[in-house]
């Protein structure tokens, strides 16, 4: 009782603060968001070690892949980042030579990603826990490849078909999907440092089921409030038109724009 306690303090308490801490980032007091960030750090921070207060709980290896893919997703949102607000947009915050540097890192920490799965070297960020594979690392990896895959391509394809030709911008898309969906493949039909490519398979058809099931419930979710929004529209009673202006009303209306735009006798 004591330890299951000290679990929800140390690993899911510090959780509930980091989406606390969003929550508050809506809200138009200025310190009510400095508070949100307050909380947000402290819950990310206290999340963060929680592998090491609370380790013989099996949640803690989501708090040790989180710490182990850390330094990639740092540069590869900061890459993002970097890249998307140096180009030719109206809020671009960067000069437009910091574009390449940020797509640098990018490929940077996705190359970091990717060498936990293929490599075991001693010096990159472990993918086990308790001497096995991080059950949430079969997880995520599979998932986030498929999820960047999917949503890359069918930007490429949206940008081509906006543009109604093949722009830089659409070829990148495809260019970076595609790799995606190759390693995809690839850690199917070939084993990694610490998975088969038979348990990868398994991942990856479970990672299918979430992604679909995601993209069902967010157009199900859209279509059912499209429908309410129809129906409520479609029951409203009609608008009572009002009838055709008179002639004198017609000269009523001409006498008032004269005199607003004819300006004075004097004049």
């Amino acid at each position: 009782m004591v330890y299951d306690l000290r679990v929800a303090l140390l690993l899911w308490a510090p959780l509930g603060l980091v989406f606390l801490s969003v929550g508050l980032q809506f809200r138009k007091d200025t310190a009510a968001q400095r508070v949100g960030k307050v909380l947000g750090t402290s819950g990310l921070v206290l999340f963060s070690v929680s592998f090491l207060t609370v380790p013989s709980s099996p949640s803690a290896a989501s708090s040790a892949l989180f710490v182990s893919i850390l330094p990639s997703l740092i540069l590869m949102i900061f890459g993002l980042y970097l890249a998307l607000f140096s180009g030719e947009i109206p809020v671009r915050r960067f000069d437009p030579n910091m574009r390449p540097i940020g797509l640098l890192l990018f490929v940077l920490g996705f190359a970091l990603f990717e060498s936990m799965h293929w490599s075991d070297f001693s010096i990159l960020p472990s993918t086990t826990w308790d001497g096995e594979t991080n059950r949430f690392w079969m997880v995520f990896r599979p998932t986030f490849l498929l999820a960047m895959s999917s949503f890359l391509l069918t930007g490429g394809y949206l940008v081509h078909l906006v543009q109604k030709r093949a722009t830089r911008s659409s070829l990148v898309l495809y260019a970076t999907g595609l790799c995606s969906f190759m390693l995809l493949m690839a850690s199917v039909f070939f084993d990694g440092s610490s998975t088969t490519g038979e348990e990868f398979h398994t991942s990856v058809l479970l990672a299918a089921s979430d992604v679909l099931g995601f993209v069902a419930g967010i157009g199900l979710s859209i279509l059912a409030f499209g429908l309410t929004i129809w129906q409520f529209e479609r029951k409203r009673p009609q608008l009572n038109q009002l009838p055709p202006p008179n002639q004198e009303q017609l000269a009523k209306a001409a006498e008032i724009v004269q005199h607003n735009i004819g300006g004075d006798d004097d004049e």
